[in-house]
């Protein structure tokens, strides 16, 4: 094709304009929801997300993963019986608070039931940034953790001490040092607990865990692998949700409601995640069942969330939602004889035959 002097030089001059790239220091608090209506959000939304409807074909080892984080509320014990509660076929995966990803690598473990797209995100950006660099620039990641995992472990208590409290303290400097650091932190920190205060800074003490796994690195490739072609977003879990449609699965994992006034853990961000922002949650999930999305949610069995599925009032009254319980082993309380089995909430709003297998009798 022949091009003009002046449209090539144009065309030159367009491909050297750098391209933007969101700040890494850039952090968001949880606010009120925008002045919008539901239909605006699901359209504007809907642009970009509609790259993620070309199925894109990972990697066999992909079926190996699983998650590379520790994390507080992660569903690893349980996830076994919420993923053989799954539907049996799910079009694109949306998981808006991706956390460790224990539900999204599970999925994946069958190729012939896993999802054709995935889009997965969170409210923390350095976390989804984490995500981002395990996709895109694992080779990077791994000889980075590598040169913070082999001084940790050669060095005394004092030494892993001096070394933890030293990276917690600086600033990364780009994508792939923000994601090693993320990486460290979460695996030499007390119960790998991701916790901000209202600055936005990481302050959790020291593990002093005796021979942490800092790098894992088959596991971090076959994350990697794993993530390929899946979409990472960082917005509010309200415009997160504006996309799905019918045959398309969600799984909602959010902040839990506390079960007592000391047992809060929902600080993973600078804001909180409150009852109002539970509720909003609610009323996503009514407009979900509306659209004909399958959506799987987690939270605890407190009495405020039991209400808001099981109210005999809103769009789906007569008990529209399936409320049952699964124990899980929580080891987040400071107390070891406070840590135990504790039931967790499963809210569906599908029936059981569309379940990937059948519940025992009486279930």
């Amino acid at each position: 094709m022949f091009l003009s002097v002046g449209r090539a030089e144009s065309l030159a001059r367009h491909e050297r304009q750098p391209r933007f790239r969101p700040c890494e220091g850039w952090r968001v608090q949880f606010r009120a929801p925008p002045a919008v209506t539901a239909g605006d959000q699901r359209r504007s939304a809907a642009i970009p997300a509609a790259r993620a409807r070309q199925a894109r074909v990972r990697r066999p080892e992909a079926a190996l993963a699983r998650p590379f984080l520790k994390w507080a509320g992660g569903k690893q014990q349980i996830v076994p019986e919420l993923v053989a509660r799954a539907p049996r076929a799910i079009e694109t995966y949306y998981e808006p608070f991706i956390g460790g990803g224990a539900m999204f690598f599970a999925l994946l473990a069958d190729p012939a039931l896993a999802p054709k797209r995935a889009v997965l995100n969170d409210l923390n950006r350095d976390l989804i940034t984490v995500y981002e660099v395990v996709r895109d620039d694992v080779d990077a990641l791994v000889a980075r953790l590598e040169a913070l995992q082999e001084p940790y472990l050669a060095a005394d208590d004092e030494g892993r001490s001096a070394q933890f409290y030293a990276e917690r303290g600086r600033q990364p400097e780009g994508p792939v040092d923000l994601a090693a650091r993320f990486i460290f932190l979460n695996k030499t920190c007390f119960n790998g607990l991701y916790r901000v205060n209202r600055q936005g800074v990481f302050n959790v003490p020291h593990g002093k865990y005796r021979a942490p796994r800092i790098l894992d690195e088959p596991n971090l490739r076959a994350a990697s692998a794993a993530l390929a072609g899946v979409r990472l977003t960082h917005v509010d879990f309200e415009a997160a949700l504006a996309a799905p449609r019918q045959g398309d699965f969600v799984y909602l994992d959010p902040p839990f409601e506390p079960l007592s006034a000391t047992s809060s853990f929902t600080g993973y961000t600078e804001g909180s995640f409150s009852r109002t922002e539970q509720r909003r949650l609610k009323l996503a999930v009514d407009d979900l069942t509306e659209r004909g999305v399958h959506v799987m949610l987690s939270n605890s069995t407190q009495d405020y969330i039991l209400g808001l599925y099981t109210a005999n009032r809103g769009p789906f009254a007569g008990n529209r939602y399936r409320v049952d319980s699964t124990p899980a082993r929580r080891a987040i309380n400071s107390r070891g004889d406070k840590r135990g089995p504790i039931d967790e909430l499963v809210v569906l709003n599908y029936p059981p035959e569309d379940e990937r297998r059948e519940l025992p009798s009486g279930d």
